[in-house]
């Protein structure tokens, strides 16, 4: 219980509950919505519904917000735990001192980005003004409530499973040793997973700006899966290519030591764009894909452009925070190549 007093622990719990409370109150009404709504009935329990649906945005907005934060939350408070517990180097050591740890982080990162997208499905729904999404947006909410509290649940029980006075192992006797072992054993290869992930990102932000030109259905929803296609792969990139050359060693693929003050928190600025990028197109497809009504399908065309255009600047800014250690490494290494 005494990792619960860790201010980081209880910011990240409180934040937790907060975010749980209004997604599964949001849920509710999402499957009050789906039970009971009838646009075509104008009696005074319908009129309620469309109120409740109306605030439940409000919910969902908030909601979201806090629960992407819990993300980052999450990353503080093991980078902060990471100095009290013997062996921890970083954040990675506190995550594996316990079960629950990468399965609460997965967790929070799933749930994070399908209430990104939800998110994206609210922005869209107020463009609408009508109440044409009414079905997927509760839907929606109905799904994201209790995932939002599965996860709130795994980080509860990582917490409190966590043991301070353990020896933890540093990401440099797992990660490290691995990569020297077979180069990328644990995550694939590096020149073929960065490869992808450039050619994925590219592909992504060419087709991005063709579809928000002419924001046609098929564009829209192949820009956005190519987005979400190029999530993995550009987290996988960042270990295997960016960190190496951010700490000038070769085995050195932590992804929590991009978090540390020696590389300037370059992982957080970097993760955020990757993940923004994801989101915007991911929102944009998912928009063009539950736009049935009249008013739904003429709303989607400034929707899209403005989604599609968000995404492709935070891919770039992805892209030039990602070159920066590459290129700082060159120049001060005279072009001598890293990896041998």
């Amino acid at each position: 219980m005494r990792n619960l007093l860790e201010p980081w622990v209880a910011l990240r719990l409180v934040a937790g509950l907060v975010s749980t409370w209004l997604l599964l109150r949001a849920s509710y009404t999402g499957l009050l919505v789906l039970k009971h709504f009838r646009l075509a009935r104008a009696t005074e329990g319908q009129l309620l519904l469309e109120r409740r649906l109306d605030l439940s945005a409000t919910f969902v907005r908030v909601g979201v917000a806090v629960q992407i934060g819990c993300v980052a939350f999450t990353a503080l408070a093991a980078e902060r735990l990471s100095h009290g517990i013997r062996g921890a180097m970083c954040g990675y050591g506190v995550f594996q001192a316990s079960p629950w740890g990468f399965r609460s982080l997965m967790a929070d990162v799933g749930v994070a980005l399908v209430a990104g997208l939800l998110a994206q499905l609210v922005a869209f729904d107020a463009k609408v003004r009508t109440f044409d999404l009414a079905r997927p947006l509760a839907a929606a909410m109905l799904v994201l409530g209790p995932l939002s509290l599965a996860s709130f649940a795994l980080s509860c029980l990582f917490f409190l499973d966590l043991d301070l006075t353990v020896v933890a192992s540093c990401c440099s006797v797992t990660l490290d040793a691995g990569a020297g072992v077979v180069e990328g054993a644990a995550f694939g290869p590096r020149v073929p997973t960065t490869i992808a992930a450039i050619v994925a990102i590219v592909a992504a932000m060419l087709v991005g700006a063709l579809a928000a030109r002419r924001p046609e259905r098929p564009r829209v929803v192949l820009a956005g899966a190519l987005s979400l296609a190029a999530f993995p792969f550009a987290v996988a990139a960042v270990m295997l290519e960016v960190a190496p050359h951010a700490f000038e060693v070769p085995q050195h693929v932590c992804p929590f030591c991009l978090l540390k003050p020696d590389v300037l928190g370059l992982g957080y600025p970097l993760f955020g764009a990757v993940f923004l990028a994801t989101l915007w197109g991911g929102g944009a497809a998912l928009g063009s894909l539950v736009s049935s009504g009249e008013t739904a399908r003429e709303a989607l065309a400034p929707f899209a452009r403005a989604a599609l255009r968000r995404s492709r600047i935070a891919w770039a800014v992805a892209l030039g925070l990602a070159v920066a250690p590459v290129l700082r490494y060159a120049v001060v290494s005279g072009f001598t190549p890293l990896f041998p």
